[in-house]
């Protein structure tokens, strides 16, 4: 099962402005059924088919709780549209404050300048109408998806009374830095420069080869589906796509792990190409915070009862999201 549809959801506002030959924005097959439907129809945590990454052996969900409350740092990987998906990543963020009381729950989903109206509503100074429409998220993943898939997480936090990270760059300088390159962000204001991390010894590394594969792959799909001349990206536009990733990836592992040291504990929440191969944010972390337990959990939407060796993505723990056949 790839994640692909994952990192397609944030590609295709960076790819459009590289390269018009490509439309690669995440491409969700239209619901019948609204995103609260969905994921009412969801299968119970317990009854999906879940997986050790590294034996591919099937485990019980209640083991994979376990090895949860074991782990200080807990890295969620998600598929956006996927509904079931989103069932299961509030049962384990319920599961995380339970076995690790005060720890941060982080977000890919909120930016960095909206942890002042996260901490509003929190305290319950914002109502949630307000802070929905606020931060622009009642339609994050698609129509309506905010309150059904994402706020149940907010709501556990609150109950619990752990913060919750505006853990993600804002995507204009995400954005930018692709356009632009990193020189113009760097002379922004101190304020400003606190909402996003820049890497200054970026390289031709793992997360770059990835994203050549990946680009090269799509390139190859466009060209079959539209019968136009394959052209392949060159190495320049995979180092613009790559310096706008490392913004998302370095800013997100960074909110994690300063979480974490200042709570003891952190969950964080983002679309599993970032913690695929455990390169992108959970690298990002890792450097910051090499003494933590890290676990990273792939929530993939298959009904599979076996894992392949080419679908465990560097995944620590594989959750097979839809209904066994």
């Amino acid at each position: 099962m790839r994640v692909e549809s994952t990192f397609r959801w944030h590609f295709g506002v960076l790819w459009t402005v590289i390269c018009t030959v490509l439309a690669c924005g995440c491409t969700t097959a239209n619901q019948k059924l609204s995103p609260a439907q969905q994921i009412a129809q969801a299968p119970a945590c317990e009854s999906l088919y879940v997986f050790d990454g590294a034996t591919r052996a099937p485990i019980t969900w209640f083991e994979l709780l376990l090895r949860v409350a074991r782990s200080n740092a807990v890295f969620v990987g998600e598929t956006h549209d996927d509904a079931s998906g989103h069932r299961v990543e509030q049962a384990l963020v319920v599961a995380f404050l339970l076995a690790h009381p005060g720890g941060a729950v982080s977000l890919e989903m909120l930016e960095r300048n909206e942890q002042g109206k996260v901490d509003a509503f929190l305290k319950g100074e914002l109502a949630l109408d307000a802070f929905i429409d606020e931060t622009g998220s009642r339609h994050w993943a698609e129509k309506d998806s905010w309150l059904p898939w994402y706020q149940p997480m907010l709501e556990s936090a609150r109950l619990a009374g752990t913060p919750v990270v505006a853990a993600n760059a804002p995507r204009k300088y995400v954005s930018q830095a692709l356009r632009e390159g990193y020189e113009p962000l760097l002379a922004l204001p101190v304020e400003e420069r606190a909402h996003f991390e820049i890497d200054p010894t970026l390289t031709r590394d793992g997360d770059w080869q990835r994203l050549k594969d990946l680009m090269t792959e799509l390139h190859k799909e466009r060209s079959a589906s539209e019968r136009l001349d394959l052209v392949l990206p060159s190495d320049e536009d995979v180092d613009r796509v790559h310096r706008s990733q490392r913004i998302w990836d370095r800013t997100m592992g960074t909110s994690a792990a300063l979480a974490f040291v200042r709570h003891g504990s952190v969950l964080h929440c983002a679309g599993g190409f970032h913690l695929e191969g455990q390169l992108g944010t959970v690298a990002q972390f890792k450097m910051r915070c090499p003494d933590a337990k890290t676990l990273v959990i792939s929530l993939q939407p298959s009904a599979s009862a076996s894992l392949n060796a080419d679908d465990v993505h560097g995944a620590d723990i594989v959750v097979h999201t839809r209904a066994q056949q």
